[in-house]
């Protein structure tokens, strides 16, 4: 009789366990077509920057990182809606506190193109045109900030997803950062679950790539010495769509 009894205890456990297992799966996937996933993970994301790095309120340069290029109806090559995004909170940012900024990745003939018709040709821009990941956008910055005789402060400008791996990896790399999130130029809706999808992908490859970072850093990160500030300052006129 006991024998029976423990094992309908564990029949019941079991059966209790694949129902919570259940919802909870079915809750996320539910949720992964509203604003709630994303939400959450940014959150969790930017909990992790402010529980792990060095936090500073004011900084004494902007850096903005490329996200991507496409083409215009034109078949011209233009910045994609992540670069766009960016490019537009570096506007903003500059407006509310002008400073030097510096465009990095191989969208910045792009970028600096953007920038300097908005801004009327008044800010001073410094463009890394070499980086081809994060880690390298991080290094490569903190070359031109020591080589231009700068602070390595700077407000970063991403979206909030990619915020924590970037300033990470920033801090890493000797700057210290102010996050400056860009709002994706696709919008969280809850009427509109296509749209909703595109954060929550964006939540789950950051956070994985992160976990990535943390557990085994990529290896295809060129230190600084590898490319001479020459390299940093040439335009790529040539990249590579993504």
């Amino acid at each position: 009789m006991a024998a029976i009894n423990k094992t309908k205890s564990r029949l019941l456990l079991a059966k209790k366990i694949v129902i919570i297992g259940s919802t909870v799966l079915i809750l996320g996937a539910v949720s992964a077509i509203t604003p709630i996933f994303a939400n959450v993970g940014a959150a969790l994301l930017s909990l992790y920057s402010t529980l792990s790095l060095d936090n500073i309120d004011k900084a004494d340069s902007i850096i903005v990182l490329g996200g991507g290029l496409t083409r215009d109806s034109k078949g011209a090559i233009a910045l994609n809606h992540y670069s766009q995004s960016r490019a537009n909170q570096t506007i903003i940012s500059y407006q509310n506190q002008p400073a030097t900024i510096i465009t990095s990745g191989v969208e910045s003939p792009w970028i600096n193109d953007y920038l300097q018709e908005k801004l009327n040709n008044q800010a001073q821009i410094i463009t890394e045109n070499a980086s081809m990941n994060t880690c390298e956008n991080a290094r490569f910055s903190a070359k031109l900030l020591t080589h231009y005789q700068l602070p390595k402060t700077a407000y970063l400008i991403t979206d909030r997803y990619h915020m924590a791996r970037a300033r990470r990896q920033f801090a890493q790399a000797g700057i210290a950062t102010v996050a400056t999130p860009a709002d994706l130029a696709i919008p969280l809706n809850w009427l509109t679950p296509r749209n909703n999808l595109v954060h929550t992908r964006r939540t789950i490859y950051e956070i994985v790539a992160l976990a990535r970072d943390i557990i085994a850093p990529q290896v295809n990160c060129r230190s600084s010495e590898q490319v001479s500030i020459e390299q940093l300052h040439t335009p790529r006129r040539q990249a590579k769509l993504f």
